[in-house]
């Protein structure tokens, strides 16, 4: 389940400044693995860490002291982090690899668009995984073009979210999530007028 995090802006904001300080007193290992982190809200790939020299021994020890937290094979979370929304959807992206991106109803509800949110995370991957986990609905496509980043989150753009779901939704509900995704500044006139002319929702 997709869950939002609250809290406090300033508090946020502290605590950014607090893990920015700490880097002028960490070992090297640790600052390699903040900069992996800090991609993804607190989050990294263990191959990814031991790509950038970080062995996994060094990775189990920091585990096993409480500055990481693995959450699932493959998947640590940088504890100096704040929480943040979406980790959840984070951490199943890191999971499926480095070409996985929130998408579909999943990446509607990142970008804060529509009023559902849903209970299973949707991912879009270019070739078939093979592992599965539940919770997750995994589709099958080429994002060459028409992936992004939001908030630390890999996730398919706005105008790539609203096509994927949009044979599941009515025409009405199409213009609707069309006109408030560009009233909130995510879609330009001129790209909210070619999305309505190719989803032929035109008004």
């Amino acid at each position: 389940m997709i869950q939002r995090v609250s809290g406090d802006p300033t508090a946020i904001c502290r605590a950014c400044a607090n893990v920015n300080d700490m880097m002028t007193f960490m070992p090297s290992s640790r600052r390699t693995i903040f900069e992996l982190a800090e991609q993804h809200s607190g989050w990294f790939r263990t191959s990814d860490a031991v790509a950038a020299g970080v062995t996994r021994q060094q990775l189990a020890r920091y585990a096993v002291s409480g500055v990481l937290t693995r959450s699932s094979y493959g998947v640590y979370r940088l504890n100096d982090f704040p929480a943040e929304p979406f980790e959840d959807v984070i951490e199943a992206c890191l999971w499926a690899g480095p070409d996985a991106v929130a998408s579909h109803h999943t990446a509607l509800a990142v970008y804060g668009l529509g009023d559902a949110m849903p209970a299973s995370i949707h991912l879009t991957v270019p070739h078939r995984l093979r592992k599965s986990r539940p919770g997750l609905i995994v589709h099958i496509a080429d994002l060459a073009e028409g992936r992004t980043s939001r908030d630390g989150v890999p996730v398919t753009s706005v105008v790539r979210s609203i096509a994927d779901v949009a044979d599941e939704m009515s025409a009405t509900d199409v213009r609707a999530l069309i006109t408030e995704a560009e009233e909130q500044g995510l879609l330009r006139q001129r790209e909210a007028k070619s999305l309505r002319k190719s989803l032929a929702v035109s008004v």
